[in-house]
């Protein structure tokens, strides 16, 4: 865990917070698309752990970018990011990845709802303008879209007051995707489903 500063706080979209970060640390190490970092939380005399997503990361400016999803009903972590403001200091982990981009990849599929939608567009923005791509995200409705990368084709479908979880509208909406032939990669997060044996997957 290193130290860091609260430098800038932007409210994104009505459930989006974007909390701009500042230490030494972020000066020196390296960072990859759709990385994460877990912060420290104060909450009844100690501290938790809970992971955001990484939307931008400059080591010019020793900046660290965090995009933060509002749940409700919010936990520590929802109340932290509404909360936080310009000044405060925290300890944050070094930026890690559980997925990477396949550069070997024929095409790419990118799947999930908002809180997905931060790393896997950060993963379609680093793709050459020629990598052939696919993406079909899922939010409330159209005030939680984020901009998609130019030239990048990106399906946002809404599940309105309904959960994310086991939303059919997602699941309907990647099954209609026109796929070229062959075997692709497809890069799925923040989709919670059941699955019957028997039946097909996502794609």
């Amino acid at each position: 865990m290193v130290d860091a500063k609260v430098v800038e706080c932007l409210d994104v979209t009505p459930g989006l917070r974007e909390i701009r970060l500042r230490g030494p640390a972020f000066g020196v190490v390296t960072s990859k698309p759709a990385a994460h970092a877990p912060v420290e939380i104060a909450v009844d005399g100690g501290h938790v752990l809970r992971t955001y997503s990484v939307w931008a990361h400059d080591r010019v400016t020793a900046s660290l970018t965090l995009r933060v999803v509002a749940h409700d009903p919010g936990g520590p972590g929802s109340r932290w990011a509404a909360g936080v403001s310009v000044g405060t200091r925290l300890r944050i982990g070094l930026p890690r990845n559980r997925i990477t981009l396949d550069p070997t990849a024929r095409y790419h599929v990118f799947v999930g709802e908002e809180t997905a939608a931060i790393p896997l567009l950060t993963m379609l923005a680093a793709l050459p303008p020629t990598a052939d791509t696919f993406g079909v995200l899922e939010t409330s409705g159209p005030a939680a879209e984020l901009s998609v990368p130019d030239g990048r084709a990106v399906t946002w479908v809404h599940r309105g007051r309904a959960s994310a979880v086991n939303s059919p509208v997602l699941l309907r909406a990647v099954r209609a995707l026109d796929l070229p032939a062959g075997p692709g990669v497809a890069y799925v997060a923040g989709v919670q489903t059941h699955w019957t044996p028997g039946r097909t997957g996502l794609v």
